[in-house]
């Protein structure tokens, strides 16, 4: 961590030590990131929208954590038979 960094750390730390962040519009709701992407084009911003969506959209069960996993690892198993490293392919 840089010097900078950490006194942002150390001054959010002691503002919430100090119960200066207790009452902010908002609190208790998830943060609305939207905002970070205003710099995009217009067609990237739907983009990043849509595949948001889809993710929020996606439910996971059990069984697929099981396959992708079973997956993960024949996929590095190949890789090592291959005589690649299959953290750094």
């Amino acid at each position: 961590m840089n010097a900078l960094a950490w006194i942002g750390e150390t001054r959010i730390a002691q503002a919430v030590q100090e119960g200066k962040l207790d009452h902010l519009p908002g609190a208790g709701r998830p943060l609305d990131l939207t905002a970070r992407d205003a710099a995009l084009e217009a067609q990237a911003r739907l983009g990043l929208e849509l595949l948001d969506r889809a993710r929020r959209a996606q439910t996971e069960t059990d069984q697929d954590r099981r396959e992708r996993a079973a997956l993960r690892l024949l996929w590095a198993k190949a890789l090592v038979r291959r005589g690649r490293n299959p953290s750094n392919p």
